[in-house]
């Protein structure tokens, strides 16, 4: 076995929080080691993503890149609700002035491969195919970990070791962390089509993110290359134990009349459907003494409004400033309270519009952009990424009053920081007239229709 190999820092997982924070670690000049279990360009679902996240990726230095890679440029989004028929596209081109005003639809093979590859230019050392097998201790601290790697046993220490493991969770599930959401119990139903009907696709523009919601359920349709469609079916876990995966994930598809229309004609690029289980969690602790817990590893929140990449991005991003300032003096204690108050801030946010659109608005996004106290444009900034934002931001502010919708058990406090947008965005003080919490009265989308154009 190798020994003698010593680190700031050791990454578990190359996904998208683990790359960010081993990208930030490696450009703070510290060294870190990645270890990746599998070999990139790997299969990962989550393909679409916010406003929010492009703005990130140019600070990071990728953005670039990602432009040069190709991919599918995603500008505004389509939802029809199956249960009124209500059709609407909303254009990011109406986020605050100052905004990048798209995002994009990520082939995550390829992206993720394209990140990971940006960690290691940075300078972070990056080992594929290589396992972890087993945390070191010393004492209580967690202090390195012993991996396989080229057939090979090799032993790491670090100051830190970051869980990015995914669901895998090797550091949440070795502390017994993660609690699996009871009011979440979905699933997730998909396929990839290749070689679709040129014409057959009926989105007012190219690129856009179709979602169709019904009355057991809601349906996406992704572009995540030119000639390649992503379509998952979201039901309640109930639903798949009483029919067939291809059975339940035609019939949803049937409801969803444009998504359908887009695949007729088009290749199955897998034999059968695939399905994602154990579908939402969470873990009241975050960090501890020698390690941090960012993306899917500690919390996985329902892919409705697509944010998911994003806040994984950001907390691992925010590990490593974390990690960079404990290494430079700070308060090791008082530093791991403010990174899990970060990051709980970002996903109570998230789940709070989850719980919001499938208990509230019995999934109805529609009705959801119009009522939400604010109107449209503060729905349509929140959707967008806005997970921070401050007390007064009327839909945060609604969302967060509602104690019915507490994930975490234990108190924490808020903190009130846009990660990327500290100044640019709409604030409450901006608008005239505008519908706040204290004076939020739901209305019938009837009665407003005219206040959302098509293009909205």
């Amino acid at each position: 076995m190798t020994h003698n190999q010593v680190f700031d820092a050791i990454v578990i997982g190359g996904g998208p929080a683990g790359s960010t924070c081993a990208y930030k670690m490696a450009v703070e000049g510290h060294s870190v080691l990645l270890l990746e279990k599998a070999k990139f360009p790997r299969f990962h679902i989550g393909e679409s993503m916010v406003p929010y996240q492009t703005k990130l990726l140019e600070a990071m230095g990728v953005l670039e890149k990602v432009k040069a890679a190709q991919f599918v440029k995603k500008c505004g989004v389509e939802f029809l609700t199956g249960q009124t028929n209500d059709f609407r596209r909303y254009d990011f081109g109406n986020m605050a002035p100052g905004q990048l005003l798209f995002t994009y639809h990520f082939h995550r093979a390829r992206f993720d491969k394209l990140l990971l590859e940006h960690a290691q230019d940075t300078g972070a050392q990056v080992l594929q195919e290589a396992e972890v097998k087993k945390l070191i201790f010393d004492g209580e601290r967690l202090a390195g970990v012993e991996y396989e790697y080229q057939g090979q046993r090799h032993e790491a220490k670090a100051s830190y070791v970051v869980d990015a493991s995914g669901r895998a969770g090797l550091i949440a599930k070795h502390f017994h962390l993660r609690k699996m959401n009871d009011k979440l119990r979905n699933v997730a139903v998909f396929h990839h089509y290749k070689d679709l009907v040129k014409g057959n696709n009926p989105g007012l523009v190219e690129g856009d993110f179709l979602l169709s919601s019904h009355s057991d359920g809601w349906v996406w349709g992704i572009p995540i290359e030119n000639d390649m469609f992503s379509v998952g079916t979201i039901m309640p876990l109930s639903l798949l134990k009483e029919n067939e995966p291809q059975e339940i994930f035609d019939t949803h598809c049937a409801r969803a009349p444009r998504i359908k229309k887009t695949i007729e004609g088009a290749i199955p690029v897998y034999e059968k459907p695939k399905i994602e289980l154990d579908y939402c969690y969470h873990s009241e602790q975050l960090a501890g003494l020698g390690y941090f817990i960012v993306g899917d590893a500690g919390c996985f929140v329902d892919p409705l409004f697509s944010g998911g990449v994003y806040i994984s991005m950001i907390c691992g991003l925010k590990a490593a400033e974390t990690m960079h300032s404990i290494l430079e003096g700070r308060d090791e204690k008082e530093a791991h309270t403010y990174f899990e108050n970060f990051c709980k801030t970002g996903y109570d946010s998230y789940f709070r519009l989850v719980y919001s659109f499938y208990i509230d608005f019995e999934r109805d996004l529609n009705r959801m952009a119009l009522e939400l106290p604010g109107g449209v444009k503060f729905a349509v900034q929140t959707f967008a990424g806005d997970f921070w934002g401050a007390p007064d931001q009327p839909v945060l502010s609604y969302l967060r009053s509602q104690r019915r919708w507490d994930t975490f058990e234990q108190p924490f406090e808020r903190i009130y920081e846009c990660p990327v947008y500290p100044d640019t965005h709409y604030k409450a003080a901006d608008v005239p007239n505008l519908r706040t919490p204290e004076n939020f009265q739901p209305f019938s989308v009837d009665t407003q229709r005219a206040a959302v154009s098509p293009t909205a």
